[in-house]
C-alpha cells in the first residue's frame, strides 16, 4: 500500500474522523483508524462503538489531482499519532508507505515519521450500508433541527431514552424534540414521507453530524431498526440508536394561554445574566412579575442581598402575573430561537410556559416554573 497525497486533504479527513474516537475506550483496536486505498479514493474509517465515521478523499476533486502514485491497500494506525504527525508536518505533499504490513513511512522532503500498523482484519465490522426509511434535508435545515431542540436532552445517565433527540414522521411532517423532563425542545419540518416511523437519536451524535458539515447543501438520514446513517459529500456517519418508547409529549403543549409577553431577546438575555448574580441561594431561579404597566425580574439571597430590574422593550396581555424559573432554561431557549423577538405565553404560575418566535410556532420550546417562598 502506498500514495501521495495533499496533505490538507489528509488532515481535514483525518480529523472528521479521529475526533469522535475517545481516548479510553473499552476495546483497544478503537484506538486505530482504519486506512482504505482503492483506485480512485482513500477511505478512513472509525468509531468509538457508539459513532462511527467514514471519511472520503478522492482522487480527484473540480479537476484537482489530490492522490497520485497509488498501490491499493488496507491498514489500522493509531488515530492520536497519525493525525498529529499529519498536523504537524511543514509539506504540501505527503508520502505513505507501508513496508511488510507491519510499518507506515510517512514521508516529505524534510521528514520521515515511522509507524506501527495492525492488519486490518483486527477491526470490528461496521455497517455503512445506505438503507431503511431516507429523509433528505437542506443543511440549514438540518443544523437548525438540532440547534432547536438537542440542547433539551438530558446529559445525566440514569435514563438513556432522554438523551436523545426524537425524530418522528406523521407521514405529513417530520418533528424533532427533545426532553430532560424539565423542560422541551420541539421543532416541526413539513415533509410528506410514504412511512411513519419514530426513532430516538443520542442527542451527542447529531451534535457530532453538525460539527462535520463543510460545504454540505443538504443531508441525507437513513433510518433502519438498527442504526441511523447520516450522509455527507465527503463523509458518512453511522449512530446506534436507542430502543424504546420515547415519553408521551404530544399532549402536554398547551394550545390556549391566557398570559402572553412579548420580549425583545437581547435585552432580556442581558437583564437575565444581570439579575441572576444575586441567586447563588437557589441555583440560577429568578422571578418574572408582569402585568401590563411594568415587567421586572428580581432575584433575592440571603448571603449577598437582593436585584430588581424592569424591561424597558415589552408588550403583556393577561392579569398581573408572577412566576419564577431557571435562568439557564429560558436563556438556551431564548438562543435557539435565533429571533430579535420572542413570546413567552402563560397557564398559571405553576404550569408549563412557552418560548417562541413571534409568528412562527415551527419552534416550541417548553419550561417548568419553579415554586418559590
Amino acid at each position: 500500500m502506498k500514495f501521495t497525497i495533499i496533505r490538507e486533504e489528509f488532515l481535514k479527513a483525518l480529523l472528521n474522523t479521529s475526533k469522535i474516537i475517545l481516548g479510553k475506550n473499552s476495546d483497544p483496536i478503537l484506538n486505530n483508524v482504519k486506512i482504505d486505498l482503492f483506485e480512485d479514493k482513500l477511505e478512513i474509517i472509525g468509531s468509538n462503538g457508539e459513532i462511527s465515521v467514514k471519511s472520503i478523499v478522492f482522487k480527484y476533486k473540480n479537476d484537482k489531482t489530490l492522490i497520485r502514485d497509488l498501490t491499493p491497500g488496507s491498514i489500522l494506525i493509531n488515530a492520536k499519532m497519525i493525525t498529529e504527525i499529519v498536523r504537524k508536518i511543514d509539506s504540501d505533499e505527503i508520502n505513505f508507505v507501508v513496508e511488510d504490513n507491519s510499518t507506515a513511512k510517512i514521508q516529505t522532503l524534510k521528514s520521515n515519521f515511522n509507524l506501527n500498523v495492525i492488519r486490518p482484519e483486527e477491526y470490528r465490522e461496521l455497517d455503512f450500508e445506505e438503507n431503511g426509511e431516507k429523509i433528505t434535508l437542506s443543511r440549514d435545515e438540518f443544523v437548525n433541527c438540532v440547534s432547536q431542540t438537542s440542547f433539551s436532552a438530558s446529559t445525566k445517565d440514569n435514563r438513556p431514552i432522554l438523551q436523545c433527540v426524537n425524530i418522528e414522521s406523521n407521514g405529513q411532517s417530520v418533528h424533532f424534540t427533545a426532553t430532560d423532563g424539565a423542560r422541551l425542545a420541539r421543532r416541526e419540518v413539513e415533509l410528506c414521507l410514504d412511512n411513519k416511523f419514530s426513532v430516538n437519536i443520542p442527542a451527542k451524535s447529531l451534535n457530532e453530524v453538525v460539527k462535520s458539515l463543510l460545504d454540505e447543501k443538504e443531508v441525507s438520514l437513513f433510518i433502519s431498526e438498527k442504526k441511523v446513517l447520516f450522509k455527507l459529500d465527503d463523509c458518512i456517519i453511522t449512530s446506534t440508536i436507542v430502543i424504546g418508547d420515547y415519553p408521551n409529549t404530544k399532549n402536554i403543549i398547551p394550545h390556549n394561554y391566557f398570559y402572553r409577553l412579548e420580549v425583545n431577546s437581547n435585552e432580556f438575555l442581558k437583564t437575565l445574566d444581570r439579575i441572576v448574580l444575586f441567586s447563588i441561594d437557589r441555583e440560577n431561579i429568578v422571578k418574572l412579575t408582569m402585568n401590563e404597566e411594568e415587567v421586572t425580574v428580581s432575584s433575592r439571597s440571603q448571603q449577598v442581598g437582593d436585584a430588581k430590574e424592569s424591561l424597558q422593550l415589552f408588550k403583556f396581555s393577561g392579569e398581573r402575573l408572577q412566576i419564577s424559573f431557571n435562568v439557564e432554561f429560558v436563556s438556551a431557549a431564548i438562543r435557539a430561537l435565533k429571533s430579535d423577538d420572542v413570546v413567552l405565553s402563560f397557564l398559571g404560575e405553576m404550569k408549563p410556559f412557552t418560548v417562541t418566535k413571534k409568528d412562527d410556532d415551527k419552534v416550541i420550546q417548553l419550561i417548568t416554573p419553579v415554586r418559590t417562598y
